[in-house]
């Protein structure tokens, strides 16, 4: 049995100013405890993927136990001191700490697959409840260990299944799921995972219809333009972090239109925008629970899903945020694709200064809606709107992050075709691929560029997509 020299519990500068003092809550370092020894290893460890969020959560919940104060570790607790919501939030409408906690409990599985196998001792975070658990592990294969789900596969089928979300009410039922190793706890797992198998075989027959309609990406093409599609993709997903692929706020959409009051980002962030002031009509208190509500576009989970089998993507580092839950952090440092328009995906605002193409959206009859472009080289409009309801225009944009450390993705539309048109023109290897390889540079890397596209618009899908114009970093 290995013996593992005790690490430091307290982590260099700056990293103990980001885990441990940022944000509401307070978190302590226990130097001395082995708990929170362990604990910090996996919250800096590469199975989270350089998640703050992840990380405080945990760390936040070991503290939490060792000071003797469990009864702080809640899902409304967790949601207000370490995802920053405001008091007395809607946990039923904001389901964030249960999306985290299933993400947490796969990541401490990754962990003890990988970096943390020779661990002596096992931390789970028990399904139904938030306190965090630690028992002794076997290492020899004898006693207590055999029983810990994260080496078993029929765990893993499982947990992989949590992650898809529907089952929020596993988190609040104070149950926990039964062990498997018997008829009775086989009837159990297929008694409660039925609906989500169901709906699981449902994505498969969809997919598999989908591959049919549109056959073009999901095919093979030339070797040449897989190689520089795999290239690219390796540069968005990369292997020590998580990818943010952040589909659109339709609610959002829904409820600037009926107040005819557009949402800068930064009321957006906070929520302010879902307050009723005196300035607002009475009428407008039901339009703002659109705001609340989490509708999003099926042209964007079709693009998410789409994403997964691309070459080039690692489907661990996909995670899928709803634009109201992404921080800035998220954006700063960490890579991110961005859907929709910019009217429902309100963090596109922070890079439009570096776009050409700016997406303008006008309730003034008088002024058009469209793309506009900045800059026009001879022969290009100034504006790239929608005439007619028979075609529309999509965009896709290839910037650095907040802090060019990473890249982040624009891919959206004047509607939902054109966001439809982009994101095919995307996963289309044979189209991007001159792109591509014009935006390379020597060493390999892809430079910043801007894409245009148009297509027939026919009853909001669109048809095949083609590129109208390119704006490409030469720097």
């Amino acid at each position: 049995m290995q013996t593992l020299e005790p690490p430091s519990a307290t982590p260099p500068e700056p990293a103990t100013r980001l885990l441990l003092e940022s944000g509401k809550a307070t978190i302590d370092s226990h130097a001395d405890d082995p708990r929170w020894q362990l604990a910090w290893r996996i919250a800096t460890s590469g199975s989270l993927g350089r998640s703050r969020l992840l990380a405080r959560f945990l760390l936040f919940t070991v503290d939490r136990l060792i000071r003797g104060r469990s009864d702080e570790i809640t899902e409304q607790q967790i949601g207000i001191l370490v995802f920053d919501r405001n008091e007395g939030y809607d946990s039923n409408e904001d389901n964030i700490v249960r999306n985290y906690a299933r993400k947490l409990r796969r990541r401490i599985d990754d962990y003890y697959a990988s970096e943390g196998k020779n661990e002596e001792m096992y931390l789970e975070i028990p399904r139904g409840r938030y306190v965090p658990s630690f028992t002794q592990r076997d290492l020899d294969g004898e006693g207590s260990a055999g029983r810990h789900a994260p080496f078993e596969d029929t765990h893993r089928v499982v947990s992989n299944l949590d992650e898809t979300g529907p089952l929020d009410h596993s988190e609040s039922d104070g149950e926990s799921s039964p062990a498997p190793g018997s008829s009775f706890a086989l009837h159990q797992i297929l008694r409660q995972y039925g609906i989500l198998l169901a709906l699981c075989l449902g994505i498969s027959i969809g997919l598999s219809l989908h591959a049919a309609r549109f056959p073009r990406f999901l095919q093979h093409g030339s070797s040449s333009d897989e190689d520089a599609s795999k290239s690219f993709w390796q540069q968005i997903f990369v292997t020590d972090r998580d990818t943010f692929v952040v589909p659109s706020d339709d609610g959002l959409v829904i409820m600037q239109r009926l107040t005819e009051r557009p949402v800068p980002l930064a009321r957006y962030i906070d929520g302010s925008y879902r307050n009723n002031d005196s300035q607002r009509e009475q009428s407008d208190t039901e339009i703002l629970k659109l705001g609340a509500r989490r509708y999003t576009s099926i042209v964007d989970l079709d693009f998410a899903v789409l994403l997964t089998q691309v070459a080039g993507v690692d489907p661990v580092r996909l995670v899928v945020r709803y634009a109201r839950d992404l921080r800035m952090d998220d954006i700063r440092t960490g890579n991110a694709v961005l859907i929709g328009s910019i009217e429902s995906n309100p963090w596109i605002q922070i890079f439009e200064t570096q776009m050409n193409f700016r997406q303008r959206v006008s309730t003034d009859a008088q002024i058009p809606s469209g793309f506009l472009n900045t800059h026009p080289h001879p022969g290009e409009r100034d504006l790239y709107g929608t005439p007619g309801r028979d075609h529309t225009y999509g965009q896709i944009a290839y910037l650095p992050n907040l802090s060019s450390t990473g890249h982040v993705l624009i891919v959206g539309g004047l509607n939902t075709a054109g966001t439809q048109a982009a994101t095919t023109f995307l996963l289309t290897p044979s189209l991007m691929a001159p792109i591509l390889q014009r935006a390379r540079t020597e060493h390999g890397k892809i430079r910043s560029f801007e894409l245009l596209v148009s297509a027939d618009n026919f009853s909001s899908n669109a048809s095949t997509p083609q590129l109208i114009t390119e704006r490409i970093d030469n720097r």
